[in-house]
């Protein structure tokens, strides 16, 4: 590759990064809107630098890095399991040799996946020297801290922690296709926060910009292709997954971002890839949760363009109303949730973004026009009562920019009433379903918080409950508050074994639960009601947040 080629390669690519669409800027709306969402520990190797430079030219590997990965890392798509280094130490001292062999190991392990990830997405040699550029030097600390300080450990430690990362590689480098196919196995009707569902919606955005930079480097194919076709029909085979098209790399590549949930399209002179929210609906239809089919018909709905810039106020104002009619039909209160916070995010475009008002700080006649024909279209709706009202602050500010920006807050809007979280819960107490069953498992193992970090308060009392009906009482007892005033682990195990308790007794003609507030704070929750259709009484399971985490008080009943 000559210089001036090089050169205009590196021009472009940098362009392009520097066009990066975040989600249709999506994440700068939600993070507004926050502490109306469920509070989530990131995994450290989600938001890493990665995928920079498709070139395949050495010379210049890692010059451009990027931070285009999604908020959460996957829980349940643990693929491979890396085996033990051959002769490794079980037991006994640490040594420097048993440290080296098994991260040696990790090093290879994590190259091995990088390759297999390069040729599951299409891509041709050379890209997969970009991919989770942070995981090498992430090993390299954690042999420091062991090689530091080796008295310090033992060889459970090492193991431990050849387990962790190998299961956070193999995170890592989950792919969209991989769960998909899982999903399409069977029916899947219980979708959870940790679940395959939204594993599949993280590791999307994380591989969409990928994608996105890949089109640089197939330039030259596209290019080509347009001009013994034309751009429509080039587009049309890419979606096809590349048949027809000439060139072999532009195929593959095509074919494989197709396979994964991708798409492609004509905007602004330019090919773009995009999550094909659409086409996954139509794949997944009858293999998952009929909620998450509408999900993503949901997200399918094109709001903002790749600069963010909102593509028409009356069509955002149509989908507002669509939506509050659709989110009365959503069975599944995983997804319910989750849509009502997105619709949140919309809500915050249409009336509080700074995308409203023009460079005169005025309110863009656009976006007045969407109002009034909101209010006029749909008079009857919770949505048109909620513009209504932001709309006669905005009047009686003469349609200016508040100087306040905490007038922008999305806290400022008063939200229909179908975007208010419910606070009945109508699931069975127990037995657990799958999904927590598992996590219960994990946390029984480990004793680990941040296994149970995506649950609220009733999954932690489901917990509990399971914990006592199968004689768990060390995890039972782990899932007390730290300062819940619990006599020794010891004790209270030894307590638990000799009392006669029967949670079929407690839970009999158990009905729903509902949150339940402190008096002295509305807004807090100190526990789950439980109703019951014998009982006039409803009894509050006490529990308490702390540190993040939702935990039980001692003696949760009394």
């Amino acid at each position: 590759m000559d210089d001036q080629l090089l050169e205009k390669r590196m021009e472009n690519l940098k362009k392009a990064y520097d066009e990066m669409p975040e989600d249709e800027n999506r994440s700068a709306i939600l993070a507004a809107i926050k502490k109306d969402q469920k509070k989530q520990k990131q995994n450290k190797w989600f938001h890493l630098p990665y995928a920079a430079s498709f070139i395949g030219v050495g010379m210049i590997a890692g010059v451009l890095m990027m931070q285009y990965i999604g908020d959460h890392a996957p829980s349940e798509e643990k693929t491979e399991q890396h085996q033990a280094a051959p002769g490794e130490n079980r037991s006994g001292e640490l040594k420097k040799s048993d440290v080296k062999a098994v991260f040696d190991d990790l090093e290879k392990y994590y190259q091995d996946r990088e390759l297999q990830t390069k040729e599951k997405l299409g891509f041709l040699s050379g890209f997969e020297n970009y991919l989770y550029r942070n995981i090498p030097m992430e090993l390299n600390d954690e042999e420091a801290a062991f090689l530091s300080n080796l008295e310090a450990y033992e060889q459970t430690d090492l193991e431990d922690t050849r387990k962790k990362l190998t299961s956070e590689i193999d995170q890592a480098f989950t792919m969209p296709s991989e769960i998909i196919d899982k999903l399409m196995q069977g029916k899947n009707d219980e979708v959870t926060l940790d679940g395959p569902e939204f594993t599949l919606l993280n590791q999307l955005e994380s591989f969409l910009g990928a994608y996105y930079l890949s089109m640089t480097y197939y330039e030259d194919d596209m290019n080509k292709a347009i001009e013994n076709e034309n751009a429509v029909e080039v587009v049309k085979k890419m979606n096809a997954g590349g048949a027809g098209l000439s060139s072999t790399a532009l195929k593959e590549m095509s074919s494989k971002a197709v396979d994964n949930g991708y798409a492609f399209r004509k905007e602004e002179g330019r090919v773009v890839p995009y999550v094909n929210f659409s086409g996954l609906a139509d794949r997944l239809r009858g293999s998952v949760n009929e909620d998450f089919i509408k999900y993503l018909e949901l997200r399918s709905n094109r709001v903002q363009d790749r600069n963010g810039e909102v593509i028409s106020f009356e069509s955002l104002a149509d989908l507002l109303v669509k939506l509050e009619t659709s989110i009365a039909t959503v069975k599944d209160e995983t997804i319910k949730e989750t849509m009502r916070n997105d619709v949140k995010s919309l809500f915050a475009l249409f009336l509080v973004s700074e995308h409203i008002y023009d460079k005169n700080d005025e309110l863009k006649d656009e976006v007045k026009k969407a109002y009034l024909y909101l209010m006029e279209t749909y008079p009857e709706t919770q949505t048109a009562a909620t513009v209504q009202n932001m709309y006669k602050k905005m009047e009686s500010n003469k349609f200016l920019k508040p100087d306040d920006v905490e007038r922008l807050d999305p806290s400022n809007i008063e939200f229909p009433t179908h975007l208010k979280r419910e606070d009945i819960i109508g699931r069975k107490v127990l037995p657990l379903p799958d999904s927590l069953l598992s996590s219960y498992k994990e946390f029984a193992a480990k004793k680990n918080f941040n296994i149970l970090k995506n649950y609220g308060p009733f999954e932690i009392m489901q917990m509990y409950f399971h914990a006592d009906q199968t004689g768990d009482y060390e995890t039972k007892y782990a899932l007390y508050s730290k300062n819940g005033g619990q006599p020794p682990k010891d004790q209270y195990i030894e307590e638990m074994k000799a009392a006669e308790m029967d949670i079929s007794v407690i839970l009999k003609g158990y009905k729903y639960a509902t949150l339940y507030y402190s008096s002295e704070d509305p807004e807090k929750v100190i526990g789950v009601q439980l109703h019951f259709n014998d009982r006039s009484d409803a009894p509050v399971f006490q529990m308490v947040q702390e540190d993040g985490f939702w935990k039980v008080q001692f003696l949760p009943l009394q």
